[in-house]
C-alpha cells in the first residue's frame, strides 16, 4: 500500500478544513484509482486521532 497516499489524504483534508468528504470524493480529488486504498488510509487516520468520521460516513480533519 502506498505510504504517500495517507499523507496526501491528510494534507487534502487540512487544506479543506471546513469541509467533509466521502472516501470516493477524496480518491477522485487525489487521482487515486481505488477508493478502497483511500478508505484503508482514512481508517488509520481516524485511529490516529487526526481525522474524524461523521455519522453520515464522511470524513473531515479534527
Amino acid at each position: 500500500m502506498p505510504t504517500g497516499v495517507k499523507a496526501k489524504i491528510y494534507e487534502f483534508l487540512v487544506q479543506n478544513k471546513n469541509k467533509e468528504f466521502t472516501a470516493e470524493e477524496i480518491a477522485k480529488a487525489l487521482g487515486v484509482e481505488k477508493a478502497a486504498v483511500v478508505k484503508a488510509q482514512l481508517t488509520r487516520l481516524v485511529r490516529e486521532g487526526k481525522v474524524e468520521k461523521t455519522p453520515e460516513g464522511r470524513y473531515r480533519v479534527k
